[in-house]
This record gives structure tokens, sequence and C-alpha cells, in this order.
């Protein structure tokens, strides 16, 4: 059973998934193109159709014309029942009207006749409020983009939408995308962004892990804009991708900081509690519920980590969670006897510290050998002490 299954199990209410991915860089209207679209829609559609995220299915439209890309609104949005969900999401460039109403444009469009031939929020809004469907997403990623549901007659049923902008900002865009659609992807590609560790990414998770990017960046954008419209409960976007997650004595804090960073280039997402762990959290709580929803639990042995109560209920946690374990040994330790009688069964690797690269790859190679489980229900409370058990 894939994660595509996994995530649908903790969505009973929705059925099926459809996204519509639009991006022009590059039109009748504006002189300079677009150097980040393409790349926009292949990130989006990339993740947007893996089934360890979310399984849409994607239609993506680059550089496509008018009528094109109003039939295939249209089509979704009859297509699409009350339980389903609709993705939308804009990348590209845009112009407001003397009424300050939005117009995305495509490759046909024409500044002369931005009303005629440009893709009008309205339209879209307009062919959503006649769908059956009550889940819709909308994302939009060009200048003015706070000014999409200026002037609409009507806004369907369960709606969300993020824009980059408010209407009167403008934001930026390098070759690897736009700097609002780029902070997305990074977020939807980690486990950070699952604030409370249940393995799913919702609706306000997402919008609060962008303002909180936003607020590091020093680049030419806007503040992004959130909107919901009657909906009673948040919206479930993605499932959280599993982390390895790294428990180790704070002596090995520098050697841990570096293999976090090298399986993250592994596209292997980490669980590392210095990096995590915020202040205010319940540690444990917090704890558990990510040991209970990890791909691997990595344990770095040496001499110290066996006498730490707090690394040692770690261990005792996935163990009893059933999380695949992989002992790390950094040097040769005298392993206790109570230890190796309760985990002696389980294969150790020696890490080599000046071996770095080849002995990370042996465990990212384990480490993507392993199959993932299905996530079981989240822990709601902490397990025992291991003295107490």
């Amino acid at each position: 059973m894939g994660f595509g299954d996994d995530f649908k199990d903790q969505e009973p209410g929705i059925r099926n998934k459809y996204a519509l991915l639009i991006g022009a860089n590059t039109t009748n209207a504006s002189n300079a193109p677009l150097i980040g679209v393409t790349s926009d829609l292949e990130k989006f559609g990339k993740i947007l159709g893996d089934s360890r995220h979310s399984e849409f299915e994607v239609i993506s439209l680059l550089n496509e014309g008018f009528m094109k890309v109003r039939k295939e609104i249209s089509r979704i949005s009859r297509k699409a029942k009350k339980d389903d969900v609709v993705f939308f999401y804009y990348s590209g460039s845009a112009r407001l009207d003397e009424q300050n109403s939005l117009y995305l444009l495509l490759r046909d469009s024409e500044e002369s006749f931005l009303d005629a031939t440009c893709l009008e929020s309205e339209f879209i809004l307009s062919q959503f409020r006649k769908s059956k469907c009550r889940n819709f997403i909308i994302i939009i990623d060009c200048c003015h983009s706070g000014a999409f549901f200026n002037n609409n007659r009507g806004l369907p049923k369960g709606l969300f939408a993020l824009t980059a902008c408010d209407e009167n900002e403008t934001t930026g865009e390098n070759a690897d995308g736009g700097y609002f659609s780029s902070i997305i992807i990074k977020g939807l590609e980690s486990d950070y962004i699952d604030a409370n560790r249940d393995g799913k990414i919702t609706f306000s998770e997402l919008f609060d892990y962008i303002i909180e990017e936003v607020k590091k960046k020093e680049s030419r954008m806007g503040i992004p804009q959130k909107w919901e419209w009657n909906v009673t409960k948040d919206i479930c976007l993605f499932a959280s991708p599993k982390p390895v997650f790294i428990s180790y004595n704070r002596m090995q804090t520098e050697f841990v900081k570096r293999l976090s960073a090298y399986l993250r280039d592994a596209e292997i997402a980490t669980f590392v509690d210095l990096e995590r762990l915020r202040i205010g959290d319940n540690w444990k709580d917090e704890l558990e519920r990510t040991i209970k929803n990890s791909r691997v639990f990595i344990f770095i042995l040496d001499d110290k980590i066996l006498y730490s109560e707090v690394s040692n209920w770690e261990l005792e946690t996935a163990y009893s969670h059933n999380i695949p374990i992989l002992p790390v040994m950094l040097e040769e330790v005298k392993i206790p006897a109570m230890f190796e009688a309760r985990f002696g069964h389980i294969n150790r690797l020696f890490f080599d510290k000046a071996n770095f690269k080849d002995c990370a790859k042996v465990l990212i190679d384990h480490i993507k050998a392993l199959r993932v489980k299905k996530p079981s229900q989240v822990a709601v409370t902490a397990s025992p002490n291991i003295s107490e058990s």
C-alpha cells in the first residue's frame, strides 16, 4: 500500500482530486518573458501527482491560448462532484482594470483588450459556483494577485485560497520559480510544515509556514494573503513526508547536523529535536507523535547515549510502535547486557567519520531500501518512561 492510499485514508470525506495548473511565461501583452513559470508548473505538477504527498489528477497548461484554458476550467468544474477537490493554480503576469478587477495574462492576451483576451478571475469563480464540488483550493502567484476576489458576483462553497501578495503589491521570481511558489513547494517537500506532527498538512499550517518564511526573505515580494469562504473545518492538502528521526546525545550535535543536511540533500526528510522543537512545545508529546509517524529511527550509538534517560525513552517508543531502528555506531562501544538482550538482534552500522560520504551513502541506500509502512493512528498521549515499563 502506497502513501497515496494512506493519504486517502486520512481524508474520509474526499473522493477524487483534480488539479489544473496554468502558466504563461510570454504573452502578447507583456514585453519581458518570465523565467520561472515553467519551473513552477513542473514542480507543482510533480508534487500534486505524487502518491506520497497527495495523488491529484493533474492537468498542466503552459502557454496555452484563451479558449483552451477557459474550456478546461469549465470541464473540471462540471466533472467534479460534491466530495471531490479542485485545485486551481496560476503562475504568470496579471493586470488590473479601472475597477481593480484582476485579469490573468495568457499566451494570446492583448493589452488593449484585457476583458476580451485575458482570464478574468470572475470567470473562474463563476464556473466554480456552478460546480457541484464543495472543496476548492486556489493559489495565484502573480503581481496584484490579492485583487483576485475584487468585484466578484459570488463565491463558491468551500473555498480556500492563497495569493502571493495584496492587490497593490508586486512579487518576484528567478529561474527556480516565483518566490511565493518556491516557498510553498519547499514547505510541502519537507515535514517541518506539519506543525502538530500528525502526518498531514492543512491549509492553515501551510499559510502559517508561508508567513514564517516570508519574514526571513529580503527578496522583492509582497505579503501573501489567505482567503476562506463557507468552510466548516480546515482542509487537509497533503500528506507530510515521513521523516527520519535522529536520536543522539549532545556531544554529537555537529555530526548530526551534518548527517541531517546530507540526508535532506538526498530528499530524505529528517527530524532533529534541536532544529524542530519550538518554545512552549510539550516536548514529550511532540517527540512521540514524530517518532510514531517516522520512516526510520536512527540511534546514534556511542558510550554516552546508552545512559541517557531521554534517548532510551525515544528508542523504546520507536520499538513499541514498530518503527524500523537503525543503530549507527560512531565508536567502539561496550554494550550493557540489558541493552544487548533487548536490541542486540538489530544489525548495527559502523559509521567512520573520516569516511563520511561513503558511510552516509550506505546509510541512505539502506533507508531507501526499507519499505515504508502505513502510518498508524497518531499518538495523543506519551508513552511511559523505560523505567516504568
